[in-house]
């Protein structure tokens, strides 16, 4: 078995969480599908070597590819931790997507974070994925078509004026009482790998 197994395994569940993440709800109507959307996102992966573990303080001290060198402690979701070794070479990877959309109303403006953690099988080389998500959904109270200026009420009840630029498409099928959608996404996959 190849020892980038691990890290395999945990980068096809980051993307399948980022995707599922960062899709939009199902089109109900082709009004809503006309409706302006927009994601981004980056991906950022990180090798270390581990220059020592202090068992029982579960540390561990890493050097990154840039000679910079970080202590960590691992509590105990970290499993497998006893197999962690000196010159085991630790890879990360950073995964975060914003998705931001425009919606027919569902309810109250609302602030929703989510996450999960995907830990290493008992016996395996450690390795785990976290995820969380941020959704913060806001009313549109006003929309200015001429001057690209939209009036939101977010979750706390204060009004925030934006001004949209002319990358977002579509403006003209948002509407007063429409909801917008930020939905943020944050992932990070780590495993020892070598």
């Amino acid at each position: 078995m190849s020892k980038t197994n691990p890290l395999l395994g945990t980068t096809g569940i980051l993307c399948a969480l980022l995707l599922s993440a960062c899709t939009q709800p199902a089109v109900v109507n082709t009004a809503e599908a006309e409706r302006p959307a927009f994601v981004t996102g980056d991906l950022v992966t990180e090798r270390a070597k581990v220059l020592a573990v202090n068992r029982p303080e579960r540390m561990v001290v890493l050097r990154g590819e840039d000679g910079g060198t970080i202590g960590l402690i691992l509590d105990e979701r970290v499993r497998n931790f006893d197999q962690i070794e000196v010159g085991d070479t630790v890879t990360a990877q950073y995964q975060e997507a914003t998705a931001i959309f425009v919606r027919p109303a569902t309810g109250a403006p609302a602030a929703e974070p989510t996450g999960t953690l995907e830990r290493a099988p008992l016996g395996a080389r450690p390795s785990a994925v976290a995820t969380s998500t941020n959704e913060i959904t806001a009313t549109v109270e006003s929309i200015d078509y001429a001057n690209r200026i939209v009036v939101v009420k977010g979750p706390s009840g204060r009004a925030r004026t934006f001004k949209v630029g002319p990358e977002v498409t579509r403006l003209d099928a948002v509407q007063k009482g429409d909801e917008v959608v930020v939905r943020h996404t944050e992932a990070v996959a780590i495993a020892v790998t070598e």
